[in-house]
């Protein structure tokens, strides 16, 4: 009886859903006897969301298939369903950032400076050779001092470091020494910036799904393919989407900041958490590879970088894995290890400070402090005379709960915080829960997904401390996100292990319920006008957006 009622059920939704498609197709093909093509594209666009929830809804055989189990076939079907959602992916996330003209070069203002940063390096020197110079901004006490500016009528380069009568780029150096340079010593030419942006959020998309592909492989072998494929590109998207939309300068320091830790991340957990500790060159060069790209992180954005203190559990659990083996010398062959492992740290971060001393005497001194923008960040270096607790706790709640009002026009939604932007996120609190905890100890994973937690509330500090306003604008967010986003992965993973077969298609429902939510807000974010992107250049176009998401 239970079976009819249950196959009744899945017939009644099934009908359901297929009377919402058989209307969609239906009301397609009129809208474009209309010409209303827009209205006509949201209905295929509808048509696949409709179908996504038919797929994803508890009864649906795919909660069935595992990711990744003893069946090589059925695994290689996973790899290749993986490998066809990250090339959408990329492509969706790549394809858009050449469209405002902001941004792709068209009209690039204060925004080409790593291109101009890499054509000083291949003519021998660091500053941006300007040759309009404005000698007043000598002559002023505090050229830093936007209001200073303004009332003398000073001439100046925006969003520049000035120092002693040079300009500088503040951003990091290391897109410059990656893409820039090369590309302009091999072809003569300058690399538009929003290119590099594109290079690199492509990588982080690659390096977030390999990630997570080895540790659901390694732990999680209850998962299934359906959630796997769902969480993958829904956290890779978080990590990524804000480029989309202003590609150019801001974003490409932080998106290559994500795209280095997001290959740490990739490297170091494969080192420590699926290689085996005899494998002891293996185990090494896979840990090498993890810091070498942690330190050049330093390179392309400083807060972003302090994800390497990750590097701190995961060098315990090195140690401790080392002392189990029945081997001679363990000591010194530890030792030695962690030095060869290091090495990347220490080489890049006095490259690092020599580059900074060549600038600004001072090997701490990356530009923040001589920024000519929109404030006055002379003292916004020194921590400790910049920190305010009243400032760094409004900074925390608006990074991580603030709520902006919904709007009346579509859009309907602005950027609001981590929480509120993605729900989805919200399972990092599942860090402290005993299910999670108990799985994470069996995986040695304890010290490392408390880092995970703690490291989002450490970058924001820093970030209120050293930026404008409160340091929570979602391109700064973007520096979290790829740590919230492997945390909330590994809580889910561990949580699912333990729930029957009943629960888990319930569960895992809601949670591909809202990496869908996830992929549709940043959508609606990129669209509202702002900071010169493609619909506050084109204004036109966020009717025709409107249109397709509206249907009318």
């Amino acid at each position: 009886m239970k079976a009819f009622i249950k196959d009744k059920k899945s017939i009644v939704v099934t009908v359901i859903y297929g009377i919402i498609w058989a209307g969609l197709l239906l009301l397609g093909p009129v809208f474009l006897v209309k010409h209303a093509y827009f209205q006509a594209l949201g209905c295929l666009l509808w048509e696949v969301v409709f179908t996504f929830f038919y797929f994803i809804r508890k009864g649906s055989f795919l909660h069935n298939i595992l990711a990744y189990s003893e069946d090589k076939k059925a695994n290689r079907r996973t790899d290749i369903a993986m490998a066809v959602t990250a090339l959408l992916l990329i492509l969706g996330t790549v394809l858009p950032m050449g469209a405002a003209p902001a941004y792709n070069g068209e009209f690039p203002e204060h925004r080409n400076q790593y291109e101009l940063t890499a054509r000083a390096f291949a003519e021998g020197h660091l500053n941006i050779a300007y040759d309009d110079i404005d000698p007043m901004l000598e002559e002023m006490n505090n050229p830093y001092d936007p209001g200073e500016r303004a009332e003398t009528g000073v001439e100046f380069y925006r969003d520049h470091a000035y120092y002693k009568g040079k300009y500088y780029m503040y951003f990091g150096v290391t897109p410059v020494i990656l893409l820039f340079l090369p590309y302009h010593l091999i072809t003569g030419g300058d690399l538009t910036t929003y290119h590099a942006t594109q290079f690199f959020s492509a990588i982080s998309i690659i390096a977030i799904f390999l990630l997570m592909r080895q540790l659901a492989k390694k732990f999680f072998p209850k998962m299934s393919a359906l959630l796997l494929i769902c969480l993958c590109t829904a956290f890779s998207f978080i990590s990524t989407y804000f480029a989309i939309g202003t590609p150019a300068l801001y974003c490409t320091a932080t998106s290559s900041a994500v795209c280095m830790e997001a290959l740490s991340l990739l490297f170091l957990t494969r080192s420590i958490f699926i290689t085996d500790p005899e494998k002891r060159g293996k185990q090494v060069f896979l840990a090498g590879l993890g810091t070498l790209f942690g330190a050049m992180a330093f390179g392309c954005k400083p807060t972003a970088a302090l994800g390497n203190l990750v590097a701190i559990p995961l060098c315990v659990i090195f140690v401790k894995d080392r002392l189990s083996l029945n081997t001679k010398n363990k000591i010194i062959k530890i030792v030695a290890d962690i030095a060869l492992i290091a090495i990347p740290y220490i080489v890049i971060g006095i490259l690092l400070m020599c580059y900074n001393y060549a600038r600004f005497e001072s090997p701490f001194e990356f530009g923040q402090a001589y920024q000519l923008t929109g404030a006055d960040q002379h003292n916004y270096g020194n921590f400790f005379e910049t920190f305010s607790t009243v400032r760094t706790v409004n900074g925390i709640l608006n990074n991580f709960i603030g709520f902006t009002p919904i709007i009346g026009t579509f859009p309907y939604v602005y950027y609001n915080s981590a929480f509120v932007n993605f729900p989805l996120l919200l399972f990092v609190f599942g860090v402290f829960s005993k299910t999670v905890r108990t799985g994470a100890g069996r995986a040695k994973m304890k010290a490392f997904m408390g880092t995970l937690f703690a490291l989002p509330l450490i970058i924001t500090v820093m970030q209120i401390a050293w930026a404008p306003g409160d340091g929570t604008a979602e391109r700064y967010r973007m520096d979290v996100y790829v740590f919230m986003v492997l945390l909330a992965f590994l809580v889910i993973g561990f949580f699912n292990e333990t729930l029957s077969q009943p629960d888990m298609k319930r569960i895992n429902s809601v949670i591909c319920f809202f990496c869908l939510i996830a992929v549709l807000m940043g959508v609606l974010f990129l669209l509202f006008p702002d900071d010169y992107n493609y619909t506050q250049w084109f204004p036109e176009s966020l009717e025709n957006w409107r249109k397709v998401f509206m249907l009318h």
